[in-house]
């Protein structure tokens, strides 16, 4: 027999706060995808920072909510106390996970900057090169959806053998229309180079800010439907456990 009077009630709370919870899981995966498209793989440039790409995090945010949510809605919907109780630990897990990444993230903010130099150095001399195509894709819409060029600036390229010579920078760095495929050849010479001068790590840090307080929004929002979720499956789980005692 099923739950009755207030268990029942609470029963379809339950299910329709997973609802929600599930529906907004496929939001973020969806906002995660096409941020991905929009960023081409960013992550790339960073192999230090696996999940500085906000697409990434977004991405995995939404996979891990919308599996959580469904064990919460078929467990309420069935008053299965088996899957709500793994539905609670797996709440309880992700809200500790999420906790303690936050307070890591916020003691080693400081040396993301570092890092994220390293990497783009180290990717820039690999860029155009043998078994790197993906690393070069990356790096030629990192500069052309960004308007950027190089890591601190445009002449950061001249430590790099582009078109034979170390006086050149990628198409992609190119300004308006001209980015044909010789655009950047020797414009390092140049007086007046057409190409952007702002480095791409100042654009990403940008970037990051930006992100960082949709990301922030975002994890605020589910915390509170973690802990809210987590309230009402435990009481849901003791009134369908109570309820078995008594029949």
């Amino acid at each position: 027999m099923g739950v009755e009077g207030c268990g029942k009630c609470l029963k379809y709370l339950v299910f329709v706060f997973n609802l929600l919870f599930f529906i907004s899981g496929i939001g973020i995966l969806a906002t995660g995808a096409v941020l991905a498209k929009e960023q081409g793989g960013y992550g790339t440039l960073l192999p230090s920072i696996p999940l500085a790409s906000a697409a990434n995090l977004l991405i995995a945010t939404g996979v891990i909510v919308v599996i959580v949510a469904f064990c919460g809605c078929v467990g309420a919907y069935k008053e299965n106390p088996c899957l709500l109780l793994t539905f609670f630990m797996f709440l309880l897990l992700i809200f500790i996970l999420e906790l303690a990444a936050g307070i890591v993230g916020f003691i080693y903010r400081s040396d993301v900057e570092q890092y994220v130099s390293t990497d783009l150095m180290v990717g820039l001399s690999k860029y155009n090169t043998t078994n790197e195509e993906g690393l070069t894709t990356a790096w030629d819409k990192l500069q052309d959806i960004e308007k950027c060029c190089g890591v601190n600036n445009f002449t950061d390229w001249g430590n790099t053998t582009l078109y034979g010579n170390m006086n050149s920078v990628p198409p992609s760095c190119c300004m308006g229309d001209d980015n044909t495929e010789n655009c950047g050849n020797g414009v390092l010479l140049q007086r007046m180079p057409n190409v952007y001068t702002k480095g791409c790590k100042d654009a990403l840090k940008d970037d990051f800010s930006k992100y960082l307080y949709q990301i922030g929004a975002i994890g605020i929002a589910i915390g509170l439907f973690q802990i809210l979720g987590m309230v009402f499956a435990m009481i849901l789980y003791k009134k369908i456990r109570e309820q078995g005692e008594y029949a």
